[in-house]
């Protein structure tokens, strides 16, 4: 039989990814206790606000270990939070994370793996790890919440009829990821994937091009339930209607070939939308050019409820699924 590992064998190695233990009092800036003791204390900058955000990853919802290595599990756990500060325009600080852990002999290589592949993404975006949980489940799971500080925080209030519909990067390549992973059944995928798979395993979130954007965007959301469905939650929340040109949407090649409703419904591509007023589209799309951001002005909101899609000037049905309904 295999031996079961404990609790604190396996706190330890998911810590040690990150240069941290048990008996660790500090870990880093602003840190005035981390893991080690019950509760985190943080110090946020003076004049900032704390900007915080809830993701959680699942087993069999989220991921498949077909076809995910545990690295991916914990980039992408702490990607989805951060995608969601950039948003926000708040720069990334701390984080906690907890894990459900369905126990067998492959837990502790498991939770190594998914701490190694969080920390290298908190590394760079300079986030830090001050605490979390570990708890027994029939699946794995991993919650992280995120901490970030911005000045004047976004929101998806705030567009206007007039204002542009501006796309920072690319819509529909992670639902072709995952179209393309199920396709391959229990065939092995190479772990040198192609752009669409690497899409749906390691989303990479905007965190400078959202804090570049700074005030030249009044509102804004994280493309992860899709861009109809995302978009729908800026309209409701601003009270107004939005347009979108299809001929403008900036599609890669295979994923328009594969259907354009991947990229309207498909969801994970952590891609921002942002309202931008009229005379600050252009300055937007120039400060994004320098950061080499992919930025692209697809629409605009209007008077009224609801969205409108034009293809080729002409209007066109919105498909049956808007995006991922998480309890569908």
């Amino acid at each position: 039989m295999h031996s079961q590992v404990d609790e604190l064998r396996l706190i330890d190695a998911f810590l040690a990814p990150f240069g941290l233990s048990r008996d660790a009092r500090a870990a880093g800036p602003g840190v005035l206790s981390g893991p080690g003791d019950d509760c985190a204390v943080v110090r946020p900058s003076a004049g900032r606000k704390l900007v915080l955000k809830v993701d959680e990853l699942v087993e069999r919802v989220h991921f498949d270990w077909r076809w995910f290595q545990p690295a991916d599990v914990g980039h992408k756990a702490l990607a989805a939070a951060l995608s969601d500060l950039a948003a926000a325009a708040a720069t990334p600080r701390w984080f906690l994370c907890a894990l459900g852990v369905r126990p067998g002999p492959d837990a502790l290589r498991i939770a190594r793996g998914m701490a190694g592949g969080m920390a290298a993404l908190a590394r760079r975006h300079g986030c830090v790890l001050v605490g979390g949980n570990v708890t027994r489940a029939g699946a794995w799971s991993v919650s992280v919440s995120a901490l970030g500080e911005a000045t004047r925080p976004r929101g998806r209030g705030g567009a206007r009829p007039g204002d542009g519909i501006v796309l920072l990067g690319e819509l529909g390549k992670a639902a072709l990821g995952l179209r393309l992973l199920r396709g391959a059944g229990k065939r092995p995928v190479s772990r040198a994937p192609p752009a669409a798979i690497r899409a749906q395993l390691r989303p990479e979130p905007l965190v400078e091009a959202g804090l570049a954007a700074g005030s030249l965007a009044s509102a804004a959301v994280d493309v992860s339930d899709g861009f109809l469905r995302d978009l729908g939650h800026v309209c409701a929340a601003s009270r107004c209607g939005a347009e979108v040109d299809l001929d403008l949407l900036p599609l890669d090649p295979a994923v328009r070939s594969a259907g354009v409703e991947l990229a309207l419904s498909g969801g994970e591509d952590y891609a921002l939308v942002f309202a931008v007023r009229p005379r600050n589209v252009a300055p937007l799309l120039s400060r994004l050019r320098r950061i080499r951001t992919p930025a692209t002005l697809v629409g605009r909101f209007v008077p009224g409820r609801g969205i409108r899609l034009l293809e080729g000037g002409k209007p066109r049905p919105l498909p049956k699924r808007l995006g991922w309904d998480h309890l569908a």
